[in-house]
């Protein structure tokens, strides 16, 4: 096998040699300064010895010519790196140069495109970095009941977001929340991320519909950067209707949270460590939503799994004052361990177009469309990856 390749690669070689040359001096293969290090990036290991060199163009080279098959990683490596933007010839080349016959030189490959494919997996690391690396934010959530807030003071006192309530129960404008437009064109005018809650008063899983159409009536043509929140709690109301039993509970609960996020929304729930421990202690609700924790403590007492928000403190608070320095009456202070706002863009919730796309159920690497290593399987290959973009 080793002295058919040597044979086939004199020949190969002697055969382009005077299309080399001639090649070689066209202007647009000239002055790109490409590297071994850039080659293997865009190559590999096609032989599946471990390393790039040049036995790997040989191989690649008998391929393209006809000569020869791949392996089947071998294949997907040719296939997904190449996708006939490489030929023969240019292999070739590639191959001179590997062996000291020319200097660097362009491959059949397009630099503004070359530099943009950098340049858009440089940006996907700079935010998945940023969804990584991301420890916790301060913010407030925040009603009619808190009045004409200031959102710049609110931005200098160091609170990066604010939750506003939209409404309560069903889908009828009286029940909407009378401060909600301004409290949003406020909070995005002095830089604030915001997201929205709804206090429902739902007893079935038909009213819990209602209230996802009030959300989504109020959200139309905006974008929060954080989530959209469904708040349960104990009232007074519940209690004289007759509470409904976990199951139901259960059962509302998923019912807005399937619809919002079915509409493209963000959701999370909003709630304290009994019902988590109760109602909501369902392995299926908990493994699709968040979970933003109402405690007001020195430290929560929920750990079954880790959690999106807590609401340490309101109008009792034992972490600091309930008061903000410049605005007047008390506020619901809450930490956020999530980076929601990349999350959000990156994957296109709240009406964003996605900075990141992604494969459904493979885990794999997020990218941004732009000729991405793990992306560009022809159709037929789709099973090689797993389920398409969702």
């Amino acid at each position: 096998m080793k002295r058919f390749l040597a044979i086939i690669l004199i020949l190969i070689m002697m055969t382009s040699s005077a299309v080399c040359a001639a090649e070689v001096q066209s202007p647009s293969l000239l002055g790109e300064n490409w590297t071994v290090s850039d080659y293997s990036t865009l190559i590999g290991d096609i032989d599946g010895d471990g390393e790039f060199n040049v036995m790997d163009v040989v191989y690649l080279q008998l391929y393209l010519a006809g000569l020869s098959r791949l392996s089947d990683s071998g294949q997907r490596r040719a296939d997904v790196e190449l996708n006939g933007a490489v030929e023969s010839i240019d292999v070739t080349y590639l191959q001179r140069f590997l062996v000291g016959y020319v200097g660097d030189h362009y491959i059949g490959f397009d630099v503004d495109e070359a530099q943009a494919i950098v340049e858009a997996r440089q940006r996907r690391q700079r935010i998945i970095d940023e969804i990584e690396n991301f420890t916790r934010s301060k913010g407030v959530d925040i009603s009619v009941f808190n009045g004409n807030v200031d959102m710049n003071r609110l931005k200098a006192e160091g609170y990066s977001f604010v939750i506003i309530r939209l409404g309560y129960g069903d889908d009828e404008t009286d029940q909407d929340d009378s401060m909600f437009e301004t409290n949003v064109k406020k909070a995005e005018a002095a830089g604030l991320d915001w997201g929205a809650y709804i206090y429902s008063y739902a007893l079935s899983a038909g009213e819990a519909k209602s209230e996802v159409n009030h959300t989504l009536r109020l959200l139309k043509g905006k974008h929060p950067t954080m989530p959209i929140a469904f708040d349960w709690e104990d009232d007074s109301y519940k209690q004289r209707m007759g509470m409904p039993s976990n199951a139901e509970v259960l059962k509302i609960a998923s019912t807005y949270m399937d619809g919002i996020r079915s509409a493209g929304y963000y959701p999370i729930i909003y709630t304290g460590y009994y019902w988590l421990k109760g109602a909501f202690n369902d392995k299926t609700f908990l493994d699709k939503n968040d979970i933003w924790l109402a405690q007001w403590a020195k430290t929560y007492d929920y750990k079954d799994r880790p959690i999106g928000m807590w609401q340490y403190g309101g109008e009792t608070n034992y972490l600091e004052s309930p008061y903000i320095s410049g605005l007047s009456g008390m506020f619901d202070k809450d930490y956020s361990y999530k980076n929601y706002p990349m999350i959000i863009k990156a994957y296109g919730y709240n009406n964003f177009e996605p900075l990141l796309q992604s494969y459904a159920s493979t885990g794999a690497e997020p990218d941004d469309g732009i000729v991405p290593e793990s992306e560009n399987l022809p159709p037929e290959c789709n099973g090689v990856m797993g389920d398409s973009f969702k």
